[in-house]
């Protein structure tokens, strides 16, 4: 399901460079931000006295403030820059990440985590939307950054976070403040050609002024040789179907990564956050493998192979004990790796993709929603909650695709808009 990429003969410019490094570090400090919550889990219930059932919600507040910041970004780009907002988003962040660590009350260390979140959501979407104009390979480039920052994020926690769960936290702040500095003084300015992005008031003059009748917004540097006609809107039932595969699937990815350390300390294993990192390395290593391979399958029999070896993975997490555990979780990890690109090309190729970011949302409050309910069940199941909960999500996943499927079949794609 991946594009092709415009091929490009020219050198990159100095602001083409200046972009591309603040989007590493961006996607870099996102998965160090994202992947180090789970791993302080247990540094976080000593600090605070706070049961494990409870710690959890610090994530959940992190993905619902990023859902809210996926929104948020629209209602600023009506009023600012995309350079603008990002630099505001930047600064957000680095507030609450001082929160997380700083925080003399587990309130306020929440009112962090909720900041931060919000923040994170803001600059997620922003700079993919930047990324995005500059074609599918560069957007794949920088968020393989994100994959490398949640292999490194538990590793920091274990090399950290000896007495507190503050130093890592505190790092990821002093990059965080890096990066608004440099949003500040090396991101172009819109009068220097990178014109930002048009609000939602405007969206509907720019298409009616450039488009032909259903015809998205391009950047100029992807030209397109016919009008491409706009699909019928898809049935109500096929959109919850969409928003139900996206709310599914982040709550696998986020489930795996706050609760494997917290498992596999209770398994007894030795470094438990070292086993987190694997995960994450996993997921990593899937995700560049399926954009070699991926656009030879299907997104049917990529989401089924994919939903099917997270199940294998969780079962040999829950019945395999310390010895088959880790190489269940990396087993998960690899392969639900391409089903986030599978399910938002799929989308996209069947919607206009200003849909999109609601998909997003979707995943983000799912990822809020399921690993806090995987933490409310941890009194009552045990430690088998944390494989299980993926287990069952990753069913209910494999089932909505089969449905989608049913539903999408015979139905007109919208062409490769990326295509030469």
């Amino acid at each position: 399901m991946t594009r092709p990429t415009v091929s490009r003969t020219t050198s990159f410019t100095r602001t083409e460079l200046t972009v591309y490094t603040l989007g590493f570090l961006a996607f870099f400090l996102f998965g160090l931000v994202q992947a180090g919550y789970g791993p302080s889990y247990p540094a976080l219930g000593r600090e605070y006295g706070q049961p494990v059932t409870v710690v959890g919600v610090v994530a959940s507040l992190h993905f619902a403030g990023s859902a809210v910041g996926t929104l948020l970004l629209g209602a600023l780009l009506t009023r600012l820059s995309l350079r603008s907002s990002l630099m505001v988003a930047a600064l957000g962040l680095v507030l609450g990440l001082l929160g997380v660590a700083l925080s003399p009350s587990w309130t306020l260390l929440l009112v962090g985590a909720t900041l931060g979140g919000l923040s994170f959501g803001v600059l997620s979407a922003g700079l993919n939307l930047a990324f995005a104009e500059l074609g599918a390979g560069p957007s794949n480039l920088v968020n393989g950054l994100f994959g490398i920052g949640s292999v490194v994020s538990p590793i920091l926690v274990t090399l950290l976070a000896k007495g507190s769960h503050g130093p890592p936290f505190l790092l990821m702040a002093v990059m965080a403040a890096a990066l608004a500095v440099g949003l500040r003084l090396l991101w172009p300015k819109p009068e220097q050609g990178a014109a930002p992005i048009p609000n939602t008031a405007q969206a509907s003059t720019v298409q009616a002024q450039s488009e032909t009748p259903g015809q998205p917004v391009l950047s100029k540097t992807v030209p397109l040789h016919s009008p491409l006609p706009r699909p019928a809107p898809l049935p109500r039932r096929v959109l919850t179907l969409f928003g139900l595969c996206f709310f599914l699937y982040v709550g696998i990815e986020a489930g795996y990564g706050n609760w494997a350390t917290t498992y596999f300390a209770r398994l007894g294993a030795d470094q438990p956050e070292l086993l987190t990192s694997f995960y994450w390395l996993a997921l990593t290593a899937g995700r560049f493998a399926s954009a070699a391979l991926g656009s030879r399958f299907g997104p049917l029999q990529v989401l089924s192979f994919a939903t099917g070896g997270a199940m294998l993975g969780s079962a040999l997490m829950l019945l395999g004990g310390l010895r088959l555990a880790p190489y269940g979780l990396v087993l998960a990890g690899f392969c639900i790796a391409p089903i986030f690109s599978t399910q938002l090309a799929w989308f996209t190729r069947s919607q206009p993709p200003r849909l999109a970011p609601y998909m997003l949302t979707l995943g983000s409050v799912g990822g809020a929603v399921l690993p806090a309910l995987t933490g409310l069940a941890l009194p009552r199941l045990g430690a088998a909650s944390v494989p299980l909960a993926p287990l069952i999500i990753a069913a209910l996943l494999l089932l909505c695709v089969t449905l989608l499927h049913r539903q999408l079949a015979g139905r007109p794609t919208v062409p490769d808009l990326l295509a030469p």
